[in-house]
């Protein structure tokens, strides 16, 4: 095992015990996954919220990708380990019509690195926690191959073009989805973009383009796991109504805070969801730009009204560089009521 990961390992180790309740029957100490699945399952151990803060991180792929997801859930004490998706396509112009000939389908093992990286991350941890790899929708990998404008210029002027191209990049995430669930992992983090506001010029925009590949990439997500995150995406701009995706699946969704311009809290998404919600802080807010005593205040203020399906974290991923790692810290802490 490369020296650096080991070193991630051992600090993992040194952490685990002091963090987890303990177990009823035994003088012994609960796993992360253990509590994780007693809360799926409506089981609170006393003060103890789970909670879960996610970040990219430098190292796309390999071993410091490894590296780096082992560190995160050491230093920080969260209850499930993302692995981010960071195989993205190269940026092309189309310009026209021939242009679109430079997607073509990826080859079967496209994806095999970022295999690898949930492999070992789940041979690592997954003995005591969840681990849930990332998979971008087809919208999202085309979006940022070929951007917002051309997406909304294509889908008017030629969608069959669109639509060839989001077939190709589905067919590649259904392979990526099938080989990681071959090594074991709990379920996945499962985000969706195209019902921002800035595609209604477009007519059926979201029924044509969004939902059919969004529910077949997910579906099979969701096949033989237990686990899922839908997350409704906001990175690229608000939406006026979330309740187009009260169909998708998935056990917990993780929704913006704010919808047709007013707040919209944990509690309004648990009862348009029916589900368990992840979120409650702004990954700008005071997570990001406050102490660790504020960060401490917010968190209890959230618990006190958690119903018991609320896992507390961030709307979306906090920013690695200038998040403090102390205010992570302190959310964990606050959360697992320590």
């Amino acid at each position: 095992m490369k020296k650096s990961i080991l070193s991630a390992v051992c600090l993992l180790a040194m952490c685990v015990s002091c963090q987890q309740p303990a177990k009823e029957e035994a003088n012994t100490q609960l796993t992360k996954r253990e509590i994780m699945e007693d809360y799926l399952n409506g089981k609170k151990h006393g003060e103890y919220v789970p909670t879960a803060y996610f970040m990219h991180f430098p190292a796309r792929v390999g071993q410091d990708a490894v590296y780096y997801h082992i560190r995160h859930l050491a230093r920080t004490g969260i209850d499930i380990l993302k692995v981010q998706f960071e195989q993205h396509q190269p940026k092309i112009k189309v310009e026209t019509a021939a242009d679109w000939e430079q997607i073509q389908p990826l080859p079967r093992d496209y994806y095999a690195p970022t295999v690898e990286v949930v492999k070992e991350v789940v041979d690592i941890v997954g003995h005591e926690t969840m681990v849930l790899p990332t998979i971008y929708s087809p919208f999202q990998v085309l979006r940022m191959q070929i951007g917002i404008p051309n997406v909304i210029r294509w889908a008017k002027e030629d969608p069959e073009q669109v639509l060839r191209a989001l077939r190709i990049y589905a067919d590649a995430l259904l392979n990526f989805a099938r080989d990681c669930k071959e090594v074991g992992v709990d379920g996945f983090f499962t985000p969706t973009q195209g019902g921002e506001n800035i595609y209604n010029e477009v007519p059926d925009f979201f029924e044509r383009f969004i939902r059919p590949f969004d529910m077949e990439i997910m579906n099979e997500c969701n096949a033989g796991t237990h686990c899922n995150i839908l997350h409704i995406c906001d990175w690229e701009g608000p939406y006026d109504d979330l309740s187009c995706f009260t169909s998708y699946p998935g056990q917990i969704v993780n929704a913006p805070n704010f919808v047709a311009g007013k707040p919209f809290s944990p509690a309004d998404a648990e009862k348009l969801f029916d589900r368990m919600i992840l979120g409650g802080l702004d990954r700008k807010g005071v997570i990001n730009k406050g102490t660790p005593e504020e960060v401490v205040a917010e968190v209890k203020k959230i618990k006190e009204g958690n119903s018991g399906r609320l896992i507390i974290g961030a709307e979306c991923t906090v920013d690695g560089k200038t998040t403090p790692i102390e205010n992570i810290r302190a959310a964990v802490r606050t959360a697992h009521g320590r």
